[in-house]
């Protein structure tokens, strides 16, 4: 953090949270509430999980010859005043080159890989922000050690996210919450990751 802010009293702004050096490699500095909230850099399978999830939604996005939209880990994304979030990953509208910022507006999808230190955001004030930003879809990986994660699909009704699909071992899917319809099969996920037989 920059030593301007490191001593700031009052709420930061968008605009602050924007004018620090995001590290992708290092910890993730979000905004929230006009508070900064740092926590680690994500674990190795958290991010293998989220590569390997990057790689399915990429590719329904060309199967459905969507050139105007892209999927892209770690970019900031601006919500509202003072709320400012790094999803793990989102379905961005493609940007112009030269493009550095990310507004709610031009987010169709965000997936968030659910971590100890992160878990009741993801599953509570996240959703709840992204909703009442307007993004339509969002995605909340619940992995488990040893197993599969399971993948939670909600899409936005009346304000809020509705679940349309849990996606768990033994039980893949195409999931129609998101910009295109997206095959998941998280054995497949899992194997991928951890590099084991699937059995299949």
């Amino acid at each position: 953090m920059s030593s301007a802010l490191s001593h700031h009293d009052d709420p930061y702004s968008l605009g602050d949270w924007e004018g620090l050096e995001h590290d992708p490699e290092g910890p993730r500095i979000e905004l929230i509430g006009g508070r900064l909230h740092v926590t680690p850099a994500p674990a190795l399978s958290h991010q293998a999980f989220s590569d390997e999830i990057r790689r399915l939604v990429d590719d329904a996005l060309w199967e459905h010859d969507r050139p105007d939209l892209m999927v892209i880990s770690a970019i900031g994304v601006r919500l509202a005043p003072g709320m400012g979030f790094i999803p793990d990953l989102a379905v961005i509208r493609a940007p112009q080159d030269g493009a550095t910022k990310v507004v709610a507006s031009d987010v169709s999808l965000v997936v968030e890989i659910v971590s100890p230190r992160t878990r009741r955001q993801d599953r509570m004030s996240k959703p709840a922000a992204y909703a009442e930003a307007g993004v339509p879809y969002y995605w909340r990986v619940e992995p488990t050690v040893g197993e599969p994660p399971t993948v939670v699909c909600g899409e936005l009704v009346d304000g809020g996210y509705v679940t349309r699909v849990i996606i768990d071992a033994d039980n893949p899917a195409i999931v129609t919450s998101a910009p295109v319809p997206v095959p998941v099969d998280v054995d497949r996920l899992y194997s991928r990751v951890f590099r084991r037989s699937s059995g299949v």
